[in-house]
This record gives structure tokens, sequence and C-alpha cells, in this order.
């Protein structure tokens, strides 16, 4: 528990070698040769965004800047990291920067690495996942594209430059936290991928590994900080800027105002934020990195007591059956993804004869004696890698990144390719690659990065434990997180959510069964900004309506209302307005309500009901929390249920009200009364 915030964040710290806290060391000390720099790296001019492919042409402008970021270790043969706010950036990129970095400063080889932020609000660099923007660009786009990229490249090289030229005597040491945003986005059905949401039971990946660098003086110069989650709390917003990586890097800095920091993402390909939707929401997370790497630096961390040694391999990972030249034709007629993919793999076959059946796939490690192994692996991995090797391996002292070198494609698992879906499938569409992976590619990897790492990181007491790799229960994760949400509001917006605290005092539960038969359901994020599946109804038609039953309700002689209290959401604000909803109590009484973002209430004409509305979560467009209906005794009998109906006045409009059919609504609320308290004291 972080006593400073309120906010669990799981930190656990490593410390085998020696009992020192902070970055003390035992015995001798040992310097390294460090140095850190940064560099901007925002397009100063219009151009395309890569990570969606739905965008309205190029970026409509800047929510925040976009950096370069290097960290160089090491005096005689030094190591050097560049993080890139990019979606990504392409092998042949990172070929040539470094071909440039082994000519003019000697660093290239495994000692010289690229990894991505995988920002999806970032420029498209030329030659990334090609299908994507192929056949909807203009010449003047391609050519803004390409100036980006020229760009960049000059970019990753002086600010690798840079960081070798800072160098000066510094300790590294290094420790180990948790997070707890990323939630795997494959929901399955049957055990079959059927879209992106939230599936609670998936792999992920909570660890936290931090690096620092203290100088001479004490003070910290370099921050470096991993965790595996994709980088879209944004959405496809068509504005440039960092996402949650960006944030924490600011947040890190701010606390660290010295230092220079450096985000990278683990095996996060099928690990999405929870929740998403904002630019605020993207700060909140990246909070939330800054935290624990607050709480690390505040503990004991071990201190690293060599130089790194260095190692790459290249793989060749098999593709599955490469389908006939027929069926590429059959396909390139068609204007969608499919045909410009058919299309490019018909160039091919008239350029080469023949589809290439396997993909080279580089990856590096960084060997900081026995006491810290750091992989970095190609492309967008997904998490299961990170669960295999750290399960199998001495977890506790392993360190592994992905996006890095080179992003050729997905690298699913053997469960992903089984599953199917986008990971394993569509996405080799947008990667310009003829056919999906064959199952074996798991073993070649795993194999791999055990033959790099060797043997000394085979054996250990560090194995970390299946319980870092769960996601919490919703109303775990809400009580985990509720604290540093309510302490980070607006003193108007915690004057309104007080007066939770007075309705608590007399809430009954407002859901028991639904008695809607069959109604639409979808997967969104509810009142703990977790995506759950739930009824919903939309305003597209006049009439159409969800109903559900609350259980029998208590009515007490003298009682002025009674509260009862359910949970939900409403969301797309910015379709077109219409007459509302409805929310009817047995048929009778009736009251008016419509999409908020904000804590509201609405009142029935013979002020027999008011509905009261508190958001415990909200994106651009959409929100979730608890809503508090207060009815006049007269319209209740005691100890009978009633029957709650919304229903749509209006028609034409995407605009949808859904309900969470939780029934110990209670328990909730008494999470967020107890944050509220605390927040007073």
């Amino acid at each position: 528990m972080n006593s400073r915030t309120g906010l669990s964040v799981g930190i656990l710290v490593l410390c085998f070698h020696c009992a020192a806290v902070g970055t003390k060391v035992c015995g001798q000390e040992t310097w390294l040769a460090v140095g850190a720099a940064k560099q901007d790296i925002t397009p100063t001019h219009p151009v395309l965004l890569a990570g969606y492919g739905g965008r309205p042409g190029e970026h409509q402008g800047v929510d925040q800047p976009l950096w370069a970021r290097a960290l160089a270790i090491g005096e005689r043969e030094p190591i050097v990291l560049v993080a890139v706010d990019n979606c990504a950036v392409p092998g042949h990129v990172v070929r040539r920067v470094a071909e440039q970095t082994r000519r003019r400063y000697g660093v290239g080889g495994a000692h010289f690495v690229v990894c991505s932020t995988h920002t999806h609000n970032a420029p498209q660099i030329q030659g990334y996942a090609p299908i994507v923007w192929q056949g909807h660009t203009s010449p003047a786009q391609v050519a803004r594209m390409e100036r980006y990229t020229q760009r960049l490249e000059k970019i990753l090289l002086q600010v690798a430059g840079t960081a070798l030229a800072n160098r000066e005597d510094a300790r590294l040491a290094w420790g180990l936290g948790q997070a707890r945003f990323g939630g795997n986005r494959r929901t399955l059905v049957n055990g079959t991928w059927s879209g992106f949401g939230f599936q609670r039971d998936g792999p992920v990946d909570h660890s936290v590994p931090v690096m620092t660098a203290h100088n001479r003086g004490g003070k910290v110069i370099a921050i470096w900080v991993n965790y595996a989650c994709h980088c879209t709390a944004v959405g496809s917003r068509n504005y440039v800027g960092g996402d949650w990586a960006g944030c924490a890097n600011a947040d890190i800095e701010r606390r660290f105002p010295d230092a220079v920091a450096l985000t990278t993402i683990g095996c996060g390909a099928d690990v999405g934020p929870q929740p998403s939707g904002s630019m605020e929401i993207a700060r909140r997370h990246g909070v939330e990195i800054g935290r624990v790497v607050e709480g690390i630096l505040d503990g004991p961390m071990e201190t690293l007591s060599s130089a790194p040694d260095v190692d790459r391999l290249t793989l060749r990972l098999p593709l599955a059956t490469i389908p006939a030249r027929s069926q590429f034709a059959g396909l390139a007629t068609q204007t969608d993804y499919y045909g410009q993919h058919a299309r490019l793999m018909l160039k091919r076959l008239d350029a080469r004869g023949a589809l290439e059946d396997h993909v080279r796939y580089p990856m590096t490690v960084w060997r900081f004696g026995k006491q810290l192994g750091i992989v970095f692996l190609a492309g967008e991995v997904v998490v299961d890698y990170a669960v295999r090797l750290k399960t199998e391996l001495d977890g506790a002292r392993l360190w592994i990144n992905a996006w890095a070198n080179a992003v050729p494609s997905y690298i699913p698992s053997r469960r992903v390719l089984r599953e199917g879906g986008y990971e394993a499938e569509f996405s080799q569409i947008y990667y310009g690659l003829p056919a999906p992976y064959a199952p074996e590619i798991e073993d070649l990897i795993v194999n791999g990065v055990e033959t790099l790492v060797g043997p000394a990181f085979k054996t250990g007491r560090g194995r970390l434990t299946r319980d870092l790799f769960r996601f919490p229960t919703g109303r775990s994760w809400f009580a985990e997180r509720v604290g540093g949400w309510v302490a980070s509001l607006s003193a108007a917006d915690v004057e309104k959510l007080a007066a939770v605290e007075k309705l608590a005092t007399a809430t009954q539960s407002g859901f028991e069964k639904m008695t809607t038969p069959a109604p639409q359901v979808s997967a969104w994020y509810n009142y703990s900004g977790t995506q759950e599946t739930r009824p919903f109804l939309r305003q597209t038609a006049k009439g159409a309506s969800l109903a559900w039953r609350t259980p029998p309700l208590e009515v007490r002689p003298g009682q002025r209302r009674v509260v009862m209290m359910f949970l939900g959401g409403v969301g797309w604000i910015s379709e077109p307005e219409t007459e509302g909803f409805e929310l009817s109590l047995n048929k009778t009484s009736t009251l008016k309500f419509d999409i908020t973002r904000i804590a509201a209430e609405w009142v029935s004409r013979d002020d027999q009901m008011r509905l009261r509305y508190f958001p415990t979560w909200n994106s651009d467009l959409d929100s979730a929390g608890l809503f508090y209906l207060e009815v006049a005794p007269a319209l209740l009998e005691d100890d009978q249920p009633v029957t709650l109906r919304v229903t749509s006045l209006g028609e034409g409009s995407k605009r949808w009200f859904a309900l969470d059919t939780i029934k110990e609504v209670v328990a909730v609320e008494e999470i967020l009364v107890g944050a509220l308290k605390s927040l007073s004291k």
C-alpha cells in the first residue's frame, strides 16, 4: 500500500544480493558510465497517424508532444536504448539508424535497441503495416509521411549521440512493482475469438520492472519502466499524443525533475487499458505508473554490480500454408483491406515468383551478470510469452520488452492461434503477410529466449506466481482504484459526489432480475471502469424498452422517500439529441432522463420520483456509475418488488442506456463511501 495515495499498487521490490536501502551498495561501489537524453519528435506538418485505419485523414491537432528518449550504459562497449513515442518503428528504419550509430559512435548490433511505445496517436512511419493506409492516401500524404520518417531517423541518431555524450558515473539499480490497469482484450464465446472487449479471466502481466541511475551527486538521472499493455487509452481521436506511456513519462519526470524517463512496453499485444476512451483516462494510467515508480524508489532496490553483456539471435518463424495464387486473384477485385492485400500479394508473386513462407524475427538480450536479464522481442507479442517465460524461468530476474527493433506483425501464441481472430488472422492482412503463423512459433521463441539468457536464469527462487497474471474481480479492482480517482476530482465534483454518503444511509438494492426477454447485450465499460457484458437500449426506435424487477422493498412508517440504487451507464453523447429516455415504476409514475457525462438529477412532473446519477467512470462520449431512484412511499407497497422500465422516447439516434445486472449494489456503494470518508479526513 502506497501510504501517500491510498492506492494499492502491489509493490514487490527485489534485493537478493544485499540488504541495502535505496541504491546503496554492499561493499565496494559499482560505478558505470550512464547518460540519458530526449528530443522532441512531434510532427511539424500534417501527417497520417498509425494504429487505426478509419481515421479521417491527417492529424487534427496535438494533445501532447512526442519524444525520442535514449539511455546509454557503459564506457568501452556501451549499450544504447532509444524509446520512441510511436506505434511502431519498422525494422528497416532501425537498421539504417543502427548502421549510422555504428559508424559514428561505435554502437551497433545487439548494443543498439529501438523500442516503440506503441501509442496509436503518432505518425505513420513509412513501411509500417502497409495495408492500413494502402489505397487510402494521396501522393501529398505519402510525401509528408516520408518526410516525417526521414526526420525521425535523424533524431534517433542525434538522441543516441546526446545520451552517449551525457554519460557520467552512476549507479544502476532495479526493482519490480505492479500496475493493474491492463486487461485482456480478446473476448471469447465458446473458446473462440468474438471481438475486442474485456475478457476478465484472460491472461495479463501486471509486473512493472523499473531501472534507475543515480549520479555521484545522488540525483536520479534516468528512470526506465516497462508495462505490458497496449497504448490505446485515448482511443481513435485523431490528435497527436503519447497515450498512457507518454503520460507516465511526464508524471515520472514531474516527480523526479532531474531524470529522463523512458517507458517501454512488455508483451501486451492482446492486453488493453481498463478503462479507456479519453486523454484524461490516459493521464490516470500514467499517474498510476508514476506512483509505482515512486514507491519502488522509496524502498530497497537491487544495485546492479556489473556492466551488461549482450547477445542477439534471428529466428525464422514459419507461416502456415500459403494460399494459392487463384485465391488472391479472386479477392483482388475487392475494394476493402482484403482486396488491397490480395493485390500486394499478386505484385510480390509477379516480382519474385513465390511468397516467403517465414518471417525473420530478431531477438536481443542484455544481461547484467546473473542479476537481471533484459529481453527485447520484435513485434506485437501477446502476453502468453511473458506468462510462460516468467513462470518457466526465474521470472523475478527477467524483464521482457516487445515492439523492439522491428515490428513484422503480431506475434500470437499457440492459444491465440487456436482461438483465432484479430491477432492470429486478420492482423496479418494489415502487415502484408500471406498467411497466419504456424503454431510452433511459440516454442521457437521461448527456446530462443532461453538460449539467449543462458542457464543462469533457468533456476532460482524468484519464479513469479500466476496471481501476477490475472485481472482482479470488478469490485476489488474498483476498491483498489477508487481512492486515487476520488482524490483526482475537482472540489465541485467531490461536493456533488458527497450526496452519496447521505443517500447510502437508506439505500436498498434496485435490481433483482431482468424481465425483458432476450434483451440486446454488449460489452462496455461499467461503474468500475472495466468492460462487462450487460443489457442495453438505444434511442434508435421510439417505444423500445428495457425492464427489470427489484427485490422486495421495505417501506417504513413515516419514511419520506424510499431510496433504491442500481448500476448502469449512458453514452454516445455526440449522437443526435432526441426526447431522451423515460423511467417508469410499475408502468405508472414516470420521469425523463438523458445522456450525461457528469453527475445529474431528474425529477418527475408530480415530484413523486427523483433520479440521481453519479458517474464513477467516463470518457469523451460515455459514462457509467450509480443511479439512485428516490420514490414517494405512496407509490409502493411494503415488502413488495417493483418493476422498473426504461423506454426510448426518441428515434434515429444511437444514444444508449445500459444496466449492470448486479444485485450486490450496496457493497459497491460502501467502497465509494469509504473513499469519500478517507478524503475528508
